[in-house]
């Protein structure tokens, strides 16, 4: 395998983008599922309805508090994994659980939305919504809503809401030929590419790969056979999308301490086997 080597080409609050060299396609592939199965987050795990006379049922209202994303930059390190957590005693086990609240009550006219800015933590203020804004349920005239959150760690292939990206893409490094002799720059490629992969400087076909998705349009309405796409060998684009639970890095980085951790588990599942099938001879 030749040197790894890893570029940042986007990053900002909310999604990171990289280019990684010298890495097989399965490895990258590995870690783009980590991010999307495997990282832990926050999410509320069970909702206790002190009182709800609004016209939803609690069900309903507790499966949008479990899809409302809580900030888990802290937590990962602060709370037991789940493998260790048991739901025996989860209301007094507070390195398992973070607990939130919810109270909201409308007047004798009054008719308005409650927002997940009304949820507050009770046991660790670094654990609360990623944002004010989302919907919970709305109430009429003279109903209330009181209800305790108990969130904990999770793993996405338990659940969705415990899934910290929302994206999680691999894609090839594109290669565009355009051989020159066949190319007469009559531009029906650079009018059907969608993302300006191509398109016309001067009367003259202009390129530029890292827009190129390869959809192979081009190639299609090309009239002369004069293009032609493939991709770089051990090359690839990984696009992490967060929920905003964790920051985009930190999801590749425990994405790959997840691999990294089975990794470990099956090298000692199987020197376990080779030591016991030792014993046998």
């Amino acid at each position: 395998m030749n040197d790894v080597k890893v570029e940042v080409l986007e990053k900002d609050e909310s999604h990171i983008k990289l280019l990684i060299k010298g890495v097989q396609l399965h490895i990258v592939n590995a870690l783009r599922r980590a991010a999307l199965e495997y990282v832990p987050s926050m999410a509320a795990d069970f909702v206790v309805f002190r009182t709800n006379t609004s016209v939803l049922h609690d069900e309903i209202i507790a499966h949008r508090i479990g899809l409302i994303p809580l900030t888990s930059e802290e937590a990962i390190r602060k709370y037991k994994s789940p493998e260790e957590c048991s739901k025996e005693g989860m209301e007094e086990d507070t390195s398992c659980y973070s607990i939130l609240t919810l109270e909201a009550e409308t007047g004798d006219k009054e008719v308005r939305t409650v927002y997940s800015g009304e949820i507050r933590p009770v046991t660790d203020p670094n654990v609360k919504p990623i944002n004010d804004k989302i919907p919970v349920v709305m109430l009429g005239p003279n109903q209330r809503l009181i209800i305790d959150i108990y969130a904990r760690l999770g793993r996405g292939k338990e659940h969705i809401k415990w899934a910290p990206a929302t994206i999680s893409v691999v894609t090839y490094v594109p290669v565009v030929n355009v051989d020159r002799e066949k190319c007469t720059d009559c531009g029906s490629c650079a009018e059907v590419c969608p993302t300006g992969a191509l398109k016309m400087d001067n009367g003259k076909l202009a390129v530029n790969e890292g827009l190129c998705t390869l959809c192979h349009q081009c190639v299609k309405v090309c009239p002369y056979d004069a293009i032609s796409l493939s991709h770089k060998e051990n090359e690839y684009f990984l696009t992490i999308e967060s929920s905003g639970a964790l920051k985009p890095e930190t999801i590749v980085i425990e994405s790959l301490k997840e691999i990294i951790r089975k990794l470990d588990s099956l090298l000692s599942e199987i020197n376990s086997i080779e030591e016991a099938a030792g014993e046998k001879l």
